[in-house]
């Protein structure tokens, strides 16, 4: 059985891998790793600060 906040981001990447090229989702998107689900918040852990930073510039609002 898959985890809960591991299914919900597997849905979460469902609807970002139509908004995104490809590139960029195997870039920015696949590297992701959800960590936990609480009270409806997905908290997901990023390779780097930078990389962080990067998803907050170009995808802050396809990620809320």
């Amino acid at each position: 059985m898959i985890p809960e906040h591991q299914a919900v981001w597997n849905n979460c990447l469902k609807i970002i891998r139509d908004n995104v090229n490809e590139k960029s989702f195997k870039t920015w998107f696949e590297p992701i790793v959800p960590i936990k689900l609480e009270n409806n918040v997905l908290t997901i852990q990023v390779p780097s600060p930078f990389f962080y930073e990067y998803l907050e510039e170009q995808y802050i609002d396809l990620l809320k």
